[in-house]
C-alpha cells in the first residue's frame, strides 16, 4: 500500500502542475514523505522552474504521471481518493505492527495497535458529509431508556450525549446505573450496553449486579460488556467501537477518569466522552450513543436541602445533555440551606431525582398550562438493597420560583 501511496501523490503533484487540480485540495501531511515538501512548495507560491531546480528529477516523471490517468484527471475525486489511500495505508502499516506483536506474545502492546487501527477507520468515515435532503427526517433527540419515570417525566435518553447522573456516598448510584441498564435492555432488544466499572473488580460488579437484578440468562449476560480499566476517556470510547450492537455505555464514575481535582482535568473527560458519544454514533448502525456518567457530590459540597449543580465541583454541564441529582431526604439533617431554598416533602421510603437541565426541554413534564417546567424533581420509591426504583411511574414535583422558600438565619 505504500507504493500506492507513493504513485498517488505523483500523479497529483503532476495534476496541480498541469493545472487539472489546484493545491487547496489536499493536505501535505497525506503524501508520500517524497513528495509532501513539494506541495508545500507549490502552496506557497514557487513557481515550477524553482520546484525543478530544488528537486530535480521529481517534477518531470509527476507531469507524465498525471498525463497516464487519462480522464480521470478531471473525473476523479482525487481529494477523497487520496484520503482513503492514507488511511489504509496506516491501517496497513498498523497492522504489521500487530501481527508482530501478537507473534511476540505482547498482547498489550498488540491491542493498542488495534484500537487505533479501529480510530483511524472511524476518523476516516466521520470526514464524509452528506447532502441534506439526504438525511433522515425521522428522528427524534430522544431514546426510550426503559425506565417509566424517566421516559414518563423527562422524555428518555439523549439520542447522542451525555446524561450525568449524580449522587453523594450511599445514595446507591452504582445500582441505579445497574437498574437503568438492565431496563435499557429490556427496551432494545437489539443492542447491547458497556457497562464501565472503575469502581469495582468485573467480578464484583457482576457479583453486584446479580444482587440488584436477580438471576439472569447467559444470553442476558452475553449482551453486557464490562470494562474494568481505562487511562482516559478516549480508551472508553475506542473500546465501545469494539462491539457494533453497543447502544449505551454507562461509566462509573468520572472523578476515576480524571487526571487532577481541577476544572481542566474533568472539563477533558467531559469533552471527550461528549465528542465520543458523536463520533461512536456518526458509524454505528443505531446512529445513536447515550452516556450515562455517575458523579459524586463534592467533599463538603453539600450543605443539606434539595441537591443542585453547584454540589459538583466540576459539573461538566456544558457538554451534558441531562443533569440528574439524586436526594434521599429522609438522610438530610441539614435541610436548611439559604443558598438553595427549595423543599420537597419528606416521605419514609421515598426519595427524588432531581432534574436541573435536559436539552430539548419540551419533552419535560407540562405545569397546568402546558408548557414544560425548567426544572423538577420526580418522587420514587426507595428501594430495600439501595438505590431508587427507576421502575416506578414517579410523581412529579416542580423545582421552580414558586417552590422556593425563606429559609431563617440561625441563630
Amino acid at each position: 500500500m505504500t507504493d500506492t501511496l507513493l504513485s498517488v501523490s505523483e500523479q497529483i503533484i503532476g495534476l496541480i502542475l498541469i493545472g487539472k487540480q489546484t493545491s487547496t485540495s489536499f493536505s501535505p501531511d497525506k503524501l508520500h514523505g517524497k513528495y509532501a515538501p513539494i506541495l508545500i512548495d507549490i502552496k506557497n507560491g514557487k513557481p515550477e522552474t524553482e520546484l525543478v531546480v530544488k528537486y530535480g528529477n521529481l517534477i518531470q516523471p509527476c507531469k507524465y504521471a498525471a498525463k497516464s490517468v487519462n480522464g480521470m484527471g478531471d473525473d476523479l475525486d482525487w481529494g477523497d481518493y487520496l484520503n482513503k489511500i492514507y488511511t489504509n495505508t496506516l491501517i496497513e502499516d498498523e497492522m504489521g505492527k500487530a501481527l508482530k506483536y501478537i507473534g511476540r506474545g505482547e498482547t498489550d502492546k498488540f491491542d493498542d495497535s488495534i484500537r487505533r487501527i479501529l480510530t483511524t477507520r472511524q476518523s476516516a468515515q466521520r470526514l464524509r458529509s452528506m447532502s441534506a435532503d439526504e438525511i433522515s427526517d425521522e428522528y427524534s433527540p430522544f431514546i426510550r431508556s426503559g425506565s417509566p419515570m424517566w421516559d414518563n417525566h423527562i422524555g428518555g435518553l439523549p439520542n447522542v450525549g451525555l446524561t450525568i447522573l449524580a449522587g453523594q456516598w450511599g445514595d446507591g448510584k452504582t445500582t441505579d446505573a445497574i437498574i437503568m441498564m438492565d431496563n435499557f435492555l429490556r427496551e432494545w432488544k437489539d443492542k447491547e450496553v458497556l457497562f464501565v466499572t472503575l469502581e469495582d473488580m468485573a467480578e464484583g460488579w457482576k457479583e453486584r449486579a446479580k444482587v440488584v437484578l436477580g438471576k439472569r440468562s447467559n444470553e442476558f449476560w452475553k449482551r453486557v460488556k464490562v470494562m474494568e480499566t481505562a487511562r482516559g476517556a478516549d480508551e472508553i470510547i475506542e473500546e465501545a467501537a469494539r462491539y457494533p450492537d453497543v447502544g449505551l455505555i454507562v461509566m462509573d464514575y468520572v472523578d476515576y477518569l480524571a487526571k487532577g481535582k481541577n476544572l481542566e482535568a474533568y472539563e477533558d473527560v467531559y469533552k471527550t466522552l461528549g465528542l465520543g458519544a458523536k463520533s461512536l454514533a456518526v458509524t454505528s448502525k443505531f446512529r445513536s450513543m447515550p452516556i450515562i456518567v455517575l458523579a459524586q457530590y463534592g467533599r463538603g459540597a453539600s450543605q443539606g436541602g434539595v441537591p443542585s449543580p453547584r454540589q459538583l465541583m466540576y459539573t461538566g454541564e456544558q457538554y451534558a445533555y441531562q443533569l440528574v441529582m439524586l436526594y434521599d431526604p429522609n438522610s438530610d439533617f441539614y435541610s436548611d440551606n439559604k443558598q438553595n431554598p427549595y423543599t420537597l416533602p419528606c416521605d419514609p421510603g421515598y426519595g427524588y431525582i432531581c432534574v436541573w437541565k435536559v436539552k430539548n426541554g419540551n419533552r419535560m413534564h407540562k405545569d397546568s398550562r402546558g408548557k414544560a417546567e425548567k426544572a423538577g424533581a420526580i418522587k420514587v420509591p426507595m428501594l430495600m438493597t439501595g438505590g431508587f426504583d427507576f421502575n416506578a411511574k414517579g410523581e412529579w414535583f416542580s423545582l421552580s420560583a414558586e417552590t422556593k422558600r425563606a429559609v431563617p438565619d440561625k441563630k
